[in-house]
């Protein structure tokens, strides 16, 4: 019997119902976020994909290329914490559904770029429109679901991370085949494609989600009751600060915050410019890489799933995100010293196996103790942080490459960059283990 079952029984709540509860929330909700979700990294992400044929083109430079990756996320951070108050303002779906609809139509606008000025341009308009919607996500989700459940539950639609790898590797490859049809480029193609998912979903979000709990006819008045009970009872339990800046300047906020620019930063770089690192690195054809991307995404998912539910079966937050990031430091440093196929290989394998697939578990050490007042500006703060990190990264990224002539010392920094990170995370443990 688990601990949402006792409390259940105790208060006069029929055994069984918390887990019938989560299992209705997860069914109605969860295919909704994990399709949004994939639908946004498919839009911010498939430049890495374009970029094989894009920057011959259009004659951009890695450079060009890094700057126009990176400048997406100084817009992202810049208006992360105001797009997640206007979303306390307006709500969720009004929120989520604005920005599917607009976002999707500056990706598709990309496929009219001839210069690096309209590039950087669109890709600075594109990390506007999506600012605030990754924690708009999580605030939402964690108004539905308690924290026993919340590492879970943010695995099976953090999934659509590995997911997106999985079928932009399986398509983009014959979307950029169709080169010349209607006498359009192949990554002209994927862009519009590739666009068109964020704003019919827009639309489905509008139709279909739910702003609360107490809102829904599909669940009965006694299971409307416990939810909404166990999540106010974690809210009162919970600190809740007098201001927004309180919140956000919190040093446990900002100890993640720092974490969160360090690695992140570094996989979003990476991210951007996988399939060219790979493509270097293995001497693969454009479709070879993306089956590759395909196998690493079918390896994210797995151990995506699999670490969450561990860690939530433990309630053990911090050595299921520590010793992963560890083993992907240690893979990034072989594919940046090493320049055998069968190496970047692994290497790729082990980065999807372990950086990424924990992101779910820190989230939910994150949002463990915060306030429901300012769950969603403090996940903003913290994401914020990642943003900055990633447009450093990114950029440089792209400068190293044209100052070296390959993408080692790159590879290199984002190695350096998650050992810090795993160094200063497990100082948050000891920090919270002494306060418990």
């Amino acid at each position: 019997m688990t601990a949402g079952t006792s409390a259940a029984s105790a208060e006069g709540f029929a055994p069984g119902l918390p887990e019938r509860v989560m299992w209705k929330a997860q069914l109605r909700l969860l295919p909704l976020l994990f399709f949004a979700y994939m639908i946004a990294i498919i839009d911010r992400a498939n430049i890495s994909f374009a970029a094989q044929t894009m920057n011959a083109d259009l004659g951009f430079s890695a450079s060009v290329f890094g700057f126009a990756g990176g400048i997406f996320f100084v817009s992202y951070a810049l208006l992360e914490v105001p797009s997640n108050m206007l979303m306390m303002r307006f709500g969720t779906r009004l929120w989520v559904t604005r920005i599917m609809i607009s976002w999707g139509v500056i990706s598709a606008a990309q496929m009219f770029v001839t210069t690096p000025l309209q590039f950087y341009a669109l890709r600075f308009l594109l990390g506007a429109a999506e600012a605030g919607f990754f924690p708009a996500i999580l605030y939402y989700a964690s108004l539905w679901f308690p924290a026993q459940w919340r590492g879970r539950v943010i695995s099976r639609f953090y999934v659509a991370q590995p997911v997106t790898q999985i079928v932009m590797g399986l398509v983009s490859g014959p979307i950029l085949g169709l080169e010349g049809v209607s006498g359009l480029h192949g990554w002209q193609w994927l862009f519009l494609l590739e666009a068109c998912p964020a704003v019919l979903m827009g639309i489905i979000i509008w139709r279909f989600l739910p702003d609360a709990p107490d809102r829904v006819g599909w669940l009965a008045p006694d299971e409307r009751r416990w939810l909404t009970g166990t999540i106010a009872a974690e809210a009162s339990s919970s600190t809740a600060h007098t201001s927004v800046f309180k919140a956000i300047s919190d040093p446990r906020l900002l100890m993640f915050g720092i974490i969160w620019f360090l690695c992140t930063g570094g996989l979003n770089a990476y991210l951007v410019t996988m399939q060219l690192i790979l493509a270097e690195k293995t001497g693969f054809s454009a479709n070879s890489v993306g089956q590759l991307t395909a196998v690493c995404g079918v390896v994210g998912v797995i151990m995506l799933l699999g670490v969450s539910a561990r860690s939530d079966q433990r309630q053990e937050r911090f050595w299921h995100v520590i010793l992963p990031w560890a083993v992907g430091a240690g893979a990034f440093i072989a594919l940046a010293v090493s320049n055998l196929p069968v190496v970047a290989i692994i290497a790729a394998v082990l980065i999807a196996a372990t950086i990424l697939p924990v992101h779910s578990v820190f989230y939910a050490a994150l949002t463990e103790g915060l306030h429901e007042r300012h769950r969603a500006v403090s996940i903003a703060a913290v994401n914020t942080f990642g943003q900055f990190g990633s447009f450093l990264a990114t950029s440089s990224f792209g400068v190293a490459r044209d100052a070296t002539g390959s993408y080692n010392a790159g590879l290199a920094a984002i190695a350096a960059g998650a050992m810090v990170s795993v160094v200063l995370l497990n100082s948050l443990r000891l920090k919270t283990v002494a306060k418990a």
